[in-house]
């Protein structure tokens, strides 16, 4: 006895609706992949801005790439990681090409370091401004000596020349007074 038609219409039907359901699910899975691509995009071109910034490498354990201990890893400014191996091998990946467990794991272990630096940074950042405006206080000193000892100078050349021009003056008004007293004599 042959399967009637109707059943194979309904075992269609199902399968057309697994399928419509797998393709739903997958599309969905697809849509989060590529979102997760352009969110990782983004963490990583706003924090190497930051980490570019600052200048500022960490090392990070050996234990979250599964490396040997004497190798060293370490998290560039420019968000690259170098893995340095005893046997002269050098791998380097950037950030973004890992999984985002092991991104996960890298920011774990690099953001507090990184803090830390920041703050040593600030420190001395604070101790060069304190520095400076030390010594532009200083200079400001001289230079107010300087502006007052120009001053006193212009004033005296001032009060000089005021004398000389009364002096001139006062020979001018006595050699006018003694012209006429030449003339009647001769």
């Amino acid at each position: 006895m042959e399967p009637s038609p109707e059943v194979d219409i309904k075992e269609f039907d199902e399968v057309l609706k697994t399928t419509d359901l797998l393709v739903d699910e997958s599309v969905q899975i697809y849509e989060l992949e590529s979102e997760k691509g352009n969110v990782i995009d983004e963490l990583y071109n706003s924090l190497k801005v930051i980490t570019e910034f600052l200048g500022f490498s960490v090392d990070l354990p050996v234990n979250i790439f599964n490396e040997q201990d004497d190798a060293k890893i370490t998290l560039t400014p420019s968000l690259d990681i170098v893995i340095k191996r005893a046997n002269g091998k050098i791998e380097q990946k950037r950030l973004d090409e890992f999984s985002t467990k092991q991104i996960s794991k890298i920011l774990k272990n690099s953001i507090m370091p990184i803090i830390e630096l920041c703050k040593k940074e600030k420190v001395i950042q604070n101790q060069n401004i304190t520095f400076l405006k030390a010594v532009t206080k200083k200079l400001e000193k001289i230079e107010k000596i300087n502006s007052e000892s120009t001053k006193s100078e212009l004033s005296l050349d001032s009060s000089n020349q005021d004398s000389s021009n009364n002096l001139n003056q006062n020979m001018e008004k006595q050699n006018a007074l003694e012209t006429p007293k030449t003339k009647e004599t001769s």
